[in-house]
């Protein structure tokens, strides 16, 4: 019986996972200089050529950085699903105007808006100059 419900569970988690609707992985190894990014509260976005839709890294404590893929995990195969700092002196959340999800700049929780799955987070290092992101 329990063999039994485990491959119904396998199977219903296999069919309801919709792989267009996943962020995809890309390969993400970079450094940037601390001081670019600004203090602590403060975020910036990298270009486009890192991470699906590009890279944002928050600057969250006085040596730690988090660093969060720009697409939008709601619908990250559709262009405008992207991303943005609500305020870029001062940032709270991230938001995407597209399907008007928000998201908490902390931890990349969503907390209004259709998306349901937190923000793509990669690793981050601080050697006192650089913060390197990488996956």
């Amino acid at each position: 019986m329990k063999n039994l419900f485990a491959l119904s569970m396998l199977i219903i988690l296999t069919f309801s996972c919709n792989e267009e609707d996943l962020i995809p992985e890309t390969f993400v190894n970079f450094q940037i200089q601390a001081s670019d990014i600004g203090g602590v509260g403060q975020a910036i976005y990298t270009d486009l050529s890192y991470g699906v839709r590009g890279i944002v890294i928050y600057h969250s404590d006085i040596d730690q950085y988090i660093a969060y893929d720009r697409a939008c995990s709601y619908r990250p195969s559709d262009p405008c699903e992207v991303i943005h700092l609500d305020d870029e002196n001062s940032p709270t959340y991230f938001e995407d105007e597209c399907c008007d999800s928000r998201f908490l700049i902390t931890d990349g929780t969503p907390f209004s808006g259709p998306a349901i799955i937190p923000l793509k987070r990669y690793n981050t290092s601080y050697d006192g100059v650089y913060v390197r992101v990488y996956n």
